[in-house]
C-alpha cells in the first residue's frame, strides 16, 4: 500500500515545482521588461529652459524740460520749450516674446540759460553772468528699465523707466569758459511712455517711443516755498537688435 501513495506524492512534488518554475520564470521575464521603464521614470534628468535672449538699442531723443531751481548755486536752469538733443542707449534681457527689462543710459550736451533766482546779482555765476546768460551743460541719464509689447507686424509698447538723471560741466556758451559755482548733481527721477514699433525682421525692430517723467532736484538752500521737482518729455526714437536666444 505505501508504493502507490510514495508515488502519488511524487508525482504531485513535481507538478508543484514545474508550476512553481513556471511562475519564477515568468516573474523574471517581466520584471526584465519592466525594470528599464521603472529606472526612466525614477531618474528624471535635469531639464534646462531655453534663454530668450538679450536686445540691446541705440538712438536719439527730443528733450523737452522744464525750469530746475538749484538752491545750492542760487540759480534757475532754464531749458526753455525747443527739444534738446540726447542719445540714448539700452541693454534688456528678453524675458519672453513680449517683454524685456534693463537698463537705459543717455547723453547730450544741451543749452540752457541760466538765471538767478529773484533776479539778484549771483556771486556763484561768472561777472559777465551775473543776472542771466546763455550756458551749456552735460545731461546725463542712467535707468532701469521695463518694457512690454512685442509682435510680428506693426505694434504698440509700454515703458516704465526709473533711476537719476545728471547735469556735469556747466560752461558759459560765449566763450565756452567752465562755470566751477554750480556743481554737478544728480537727481532721482522716473518716466512712463508708449510707442510704436516695427519689425524689419526677426531680430531688428524700429520704435518710436513718447514718454513723459518728473524728477526732484536737491532742496538745499531753496527758498521758501520753491518747489524742487521738474518736469521732462522725451520723444524717443531707436533701432532694435537682438542677440541669442530663439
Amino acid at each position: 500500500m505505501r508504493a502507490p501513495q510514495d508515488t502519488s506524492t511524487r508525482d504531485a512534488l513535481r507538478r508543484l515545482s514545474a508550476c512553481t518554475r513556471r511562475r519564477i520564470t515568468a516573474t523574471l521575464v517581466a520584471s526584465a521588461l519592466l525594470l528599464p521603464a521603472i529606472a526612466h521614470a525614477q531618474i528624471r534628468r535635469p531639464t534646462v529652459s531655453a534663454s530668450n535672449g538679450w536686445w540691446i538699442s541705440g538712438g536719439a531723443a527730443g528733450v523737452v524740460m522744464g525750469d530746475v531751481t538749484d538752491g545750492a548755486s542760487h540759480s534757475t536752469w532754464r531749458f526753455g520749450t525747443d527739444p534738446r538733443v540726447q542719445y540714448r542707449a539700452t541693454l534688456e534681457k528678453a524675458l519672453d516674446d513680449f517683454t524685456t527689462f534693463g537698463v537705459s543710459a543717455g547723453f547730450g550736451t544741451v543749452d540752457l540759460i541760466l538765471g538767478s533766482i529773484g533776479g539778484a546779482p549771483n556771486t556763484h555765476l561768472p561777472s559777465s553772468c551775473t543776472t542771466g546768460c546763455a550756458a551749456t551743460t552735460e545731461l546725463w541719464t542712467g535707468m532701469a528699465q521695463f518694457r512690454s509689447g512685442g509682435g510680428t507686424g506693426f505694434h504698440t509698447l509700454f515703458e516704465a523707466s526709473g533711476g537719476a538723471t545728471g547735469f556735469r560741466n556747466f560752461a558759459s556758451k560765449a566763450d565756452g569758459i567752465a562755470i566751477p559755482g554750480i556743481k554737478s548733481t544728480f537727481d532721482v527721477s522716473g518716466t512712463l511712455g508708449a510707442g510704436f514699433a516695427y519689425p524689419l525682421s526677426r531680430r531688428m525692430v524700429l520704435s518710436l517711443v513718447q514718454d513723459f517723467g518728473m524728477g526732484l532736484h536737491a532742496k538745499t538752500d531753496l527758498p521758501e516755498g520753491t518747489g524742487r521737482s521738474w518736469r521732462v518729455r522725451n520723444t524717443r526714437a531707436a533701432l532694435r537688435l537682438k542677440f541669442g536666444g530663439r
